[in-house]
């Protein structure tokens, strides 16, 4: 896609259509110098957030068609009306089948490319047949100055992060394999700046004794791997300031306590914990923030086999401590246990963010529209709360208490890997914390938000949406200001 900066009014653009963002307060002022009188009695667009009204012929414009989105009340204006609006106008540009487009960066720029690249985003690798009708945008025609389109560069990053997170969430199985992944986040990584991978096999995780993760792994043909991606934005300094951990089971059967098939096929995106840590890491070294972040992620299929993990058997973590497993489909738990005792270990972060689609639980507790947030640091979940508004992926915090922890006692090991159904998502976290020493820890459960069953605005309409990949970047982004 070409993008291209003027100084030019919008209006006088030339370009297939114009895209305009209205609040309800100007709606009828710019009507007015698009349309006759006799148009603006009959016409029910008001502005109100989410709206969208197209315009053929229209006047003083250059282009055969505008595009209206509304904004909704100028008094409730923020950033995510303008992701929402812009994701809904390309949209519209793109199934009208038009090549290019005119758009404004006179308010909230790098939003209004967040909501293009997120709403123009759409999983589509795979299919072979009648490409001839995917339309795609050929030109972007900004209307802005250097400042504004520096901050329009900014959104573009923060999108094309979180959707390849989507991207990687997505792909089936089959295909993303653990080595896919690895090959896919060196491929990412090529050309930027004071990063180092590493990708390490089953035999280095037998050497780091971490039970867990290969009891895990054990089921399945497909090798396991453990990615490390470090991003030194901040040489000067030897500390890491975050540390992402992202579960990384690319599919997830149950393992012998093997799930029902309605639905499996959706396991596929286990992986999302490790593809939004990656994408994290992606969007700020992309960004070239002075920052010091690691992502850490365990890739490994869950799968019923020969030499699969039983309910009842013992395994031992890298930290020594011994688990029953209660449950072979509680498995993401276990492998981000042996994670995150690796990254204190290895990196001691100032902060340690795991990030996973743990628990059928959390969707229970908070449905499809909020990050389940634990933490033992109340500064920190400030910190996370404030990057969570800013980027419209919204946490909302849930009780960490050792009350909680009886649940997980086992007769034969320290602990159980289930606590049984009630207060699922919250035993689940009390779990991790048994393997966490760090006093700035947060565990992300994303099981609700990853798959909504009615996404709109510049979410996917169907498939994984990549969350809270921004507001990561962003939580990192302000531990430099």
């Amino acid at each position: 896609m070409n993008i291209t900066l003027t100084s030019d009014n919008l209006l006088e653009i030339a370009s297939d259509a114009t895209l305009l963002a209205v609040t309800e307060e100007e709606t009828n002022t710019v009507l007015n110098t698009l349309v006759s009188s006799d148009f603006l009695t009959k016409t029910s667009f008001t502005g109100k957030r989410g709206e969208l009204l197209l315009l053929t012929s229209p006047l003083s414009v250059r282009s055969p068609f505008a595009i209206l989105v509304g904004l909704g009340k100028a008094s409730e204006l923020n950033h995510e009306a303008f992701r929402v609006a812009f994701a809904k106008g390309i949209r519209k540009v793109r199934s009208l089948k038009l090549d290019s487009v005119a758009i404004s960066l006179n308010q909230y720029p790098m939003n209004v490319a967040e909501g293009v690249f997120l709403g123009l985003y759409r999983f589509d690798t795979l299919l072979t047949q009648n490409k001839e009708s995917r339309h795609d945008i050929k030109s972007i025609i900004l209307s802005g100055n250097e400042t504004s389109f520096s901050e329009w560069n900014k959104g573009v990053i923060f999108a094309e992060a979180q959707n390849n997170a989507r991207f990687l969430g997505e792909m089936p199985s089959n295909i993303a394999t653990p080595s896919y992944f690895v090959q896919k986040t060196k491929e990412l990584f090529e050309g930027i700046g004071q990063v180092t991978i590493e990708d390490h096999d089953e035999n280095w995780a037998k050497e780091q004794k971490m039970g867990a993760f290969l009891s895990v792994a054990k089921g399945s043909d497909e090798p396991a791997k453990f990615l490390i991606v470090n991003y030194k934005g901040n040489p000067s300094s030897q500390n890491t300031d975050v540390a992402y951990v992202g579960k990384g089971i690319t599919f997830d059967t149950g393992g012998i306590s093997i799930k029902p098939s309605s639905g499996m096929g959706a396991m596929r995106g286990d992986c999302t914990g490790a593809a939004v840590a990656i994408s994290t890491v992606y969007g700020i070294a992309k960004l070239g923030l002075n920052v010091n972040v690691v992502s850490v992620t365990p890739l490994t299929e869950n799968m019923p086999g020969g030499h699969a993990t039983k309910p009842s058997d013992v395994v031992f973590a890298s930290n020594g401590k011994s688990i029953e497993v209660d449950n072979t489909d509680a498995e993401g738990r276990m492998i981000l246990s042996d994670a995150l005792v690796f990254t204190e270990q290895k990196f001691a972060p100032n902060t340690v963010i795991d990030i996973a689609t743990l628990t059928g639980a959390m969707m229970i507790a908070l449905g499809e529209h909020y990050v389940g947030a634990f933490t033992n640091s109340d500064s920190v979940w400030e910190q996370l709360k404030h990057a969570g508004e800013l980027s419209g992926e919204m946490f909302w915090r849930m009780p960490l208490d050792t009350k909680y922890s009886k649940q997980l006692e086992s007769t034969v090991a320290d602990l159980k890997n289930t606590g049984g159904r009630p207060a699922g998502s919250i035993t689940a976290a009390m779990f991790l914390s048994e393997f966490v020493e760090n006093e700035n820890w947060v565990h992300l459960d994303i099981a609700g938000v990853t798959w909504p069953s009615n996404p709109v605005d510049y979410k996917p309409k169907k498939g994984n949406v990549g969350m809270p990949v921004r507001a990561l970047i962003t939580f990192s982004e302000k531990l430099t200001s």
